[in-house]
């Protein structure tokens, strides 16, 4: 008798050992553990996955299937995994995002209540920055970016990133400043140099900034690239713009009678018209700075006109499919391409024939010819 009843007891302290250690077990789930938490980076990672859960979520959603999704919370006591999201949904709180409860009573749609994230007061509003508040962060910038051997280049361009519009080109565009009022002629563009050194340019742009907002005239003294010669200039500003590594003027030219483009470095002794609040000019409603910075070199206007015709070998066939202006007339013969235009800026249609060695020729245009020739004479009198 005692050794069956010993051996009963026995028995029961076996059957009784595995609930014993399933309670070890839930207890160990719900205790904190040492050191406060020791898995923060796994706690911080549920943290993110239960906010993208719920962002993606079209509908509330329950907490049955929100334990479905974290291990975390599947613990055998229900309670003991309740209690832990619970603490995570209080921390989100604390940190602004607000997670709330919708009861089938707000949603006759609903059979349980569920969990959302109002997705309007989560997500920050649009930042609108006035005039001078551009100006004022774009000095502050340029002047941090251009400090050397630091870490502020990649930390400004981070930050302008956030504010601005982003541009698909590569990271040396110029950042884009959303002004009040969203429209084209009010689009300033901004380059920020590389290197310090660039004084008298930002003397040029502290002036022309506030001519381009407050639509004043200003006069200077410009530097030719072909010839150094320097003329003087009046322009009403339209825009700054970035294109091909260098700082640009758009304006309205007096002097040439037409909207131009002028390079910041090759201005000198910039002046702005007096009165500021008195507009002297009003821009075209027409005018868009993205559309002019995007238009082809071949398009510029450095010259008078002269009729040109080039032949483009099978080789040059990218460059013949340039734009060339909307007066070019194109025609192809098997893979030659020829294009007649008006050739208004021969500097740059000159490096375009000698880069591309033979696979353009010049068919008419005798300025063009002589031009080219001059190179070739130069070039072969250096290495003579």
């Amino acid at each position: 008798m005692k050794a069956k009843a010993a051996g009963g007891k026995a028995a029961a302290r076996t059957k009784a050992a595995p609930k014993k250690a399933t309670a070890a077990k839930a207890a160990r789930a719900d205790a904190p553990a040492p050191d406060g938490e020791r898995d923060r980076g796994d706690r911080s990672k549920r943290l993110l996955d239960l906010v993208m859960l719920l962002l993606r979520a079209r509908s509330p959603v329950t907490y049955r299937e929100i334990r479905e999704q974290f291990v975390a919370y599947q613990t055998s006591n229900v309670e003991a995994g309740l209690r832990a999201f619970e603490r995570d949904k209080a921390d989100l709180l604390e940190l602004g995002v607000p997670i709330r409860y919708i009861t089938p009573e707000e949603d006759d749609s609903l059979e349980d209540g569920g969990y959302v994230i109002d997705v309007k007061r989560f997500r920050m509003p649009e930042v609108r920055l006035t005039a001078d508040e551009v100006s004022a962060l774009v000095l502050a910038a340029s002047v941090a970016r251009a400090i050397p051997g630091g870490t502020y280049p990649k930390i400004v361009d981070l930050a302008l990133k956030k504010l601005a519009f982003d541009l698909p080109e590569p990271s040396d565009t110029p950042t884009e400043f959303p002004r009040p009022s969203g429209r084209p002629r009010d689009t300033v563009l901004v380059h920020f140099p590389e290197k310090p050194g660039a004084s008298a340019m930002g003397e040029n742009v502290a002036i022309l900034e506030p001519a381009i907002r407050f639509r004043k005239r200003v006069t200077f003294s410009y530097t030719a690239a072909g010839n150094g010669v320097k003329t003087m200039r009046e322009v009403d500003p339209y825009a700054l713009a970035y294109r091909e590594g260098a700082w640009v003027l758009v304006g309205w030219c007096h002097l040439r009678k037409e909207i131009r483009s002028f390079r910041v470095d090759r201005m000198g002794d910039t002046q702005m018209a007096p009165k500021p609040k008195s507009p002297d000019f009003e821009r075209p409603e027409s005018f868009d700075v993205r559309t002019y910075v995007s238009r082809s070199p071949w398009t510029f206007a450095s010259e008078p006109p002269e009729p040109v015709e080039l032949e483009f070998r099978v080789e040059a066939a990218d460059t013949a499919a340039e734009d060339f202006g909307e007066a070019a007339e194109k025609r192809t013969v098997g893979d030659t391409t020829f294009v007649r235009f008006a050739c208004t800026n021969p500097d740059f249609a000159a490096s375009q024939v000698l880069k591309a060695k033979g696979a353009i020729v010049v068919r008419e245009g005798a300025r063009l010819k002589k031009r080219i020739a001059d190179e070739l004479a130069a070039i072969g009198g250096r290495y003579a």
